[in-house]
């Protein structure tokens, strides 16, 4: 199906997103932080990005910013993957170039269908 690149530095959401995807076909490569997330990005062919805005190494909007620049991913959706749900930090997510907004904890019984629906390139977030 999809090849999901996940920049998390939680290792516990990542085996999570990791669980609850890999059943639906989905491949999850996981990056501990934003450094390695864009090395990763260049090596990959992802078909979604889910970024978490609140990195160790980099802020998240600065990984967002040098995901578009890089000329093989900057057509791909990135999806800001954060515990910051406000209509502040969603109008952020989109000026820093995200395609869309998760925010966390996720829900386990809808998140599959949601990460199929920005896969087809369905955005959610103006409707939020």
């Amino acid at each position: 199906m999809a090849i999901i690149l996940l920049i998390e530095d939680n290792k516990d959401t990542a085996r999570m997103v990791s669980k609850i995807l890999e059943p639906h076909g989905h491949t999850v490569e996981h990056a501990p932080n934003g450094l390695e997330g864009l090395k990763m990005a260049r090596e990959i062919h992802a078909d979604l990005i889910l970024c978490d805005m609140d990195l160790p190494d980099l802020e998240g909007k600065v990984v967002v910013n040098q995901l578009r620049a890089l000329s093989n991913v900057g057509h791909i959706p990135i999806v800001a993957f954060t515990a910051e749900n406000s209509a502040r930090a969603k109008r952020l997510a989109l000026m820093f170039g995200c395609n869309d907004f998760i925010s966390k904890p996720i829900d386990t019984r809808t998140f599959p269908e949601l990460i199929e629906q920005l896969i087809a390139g369905k955005v959610r977030m103006m409707r939020s």
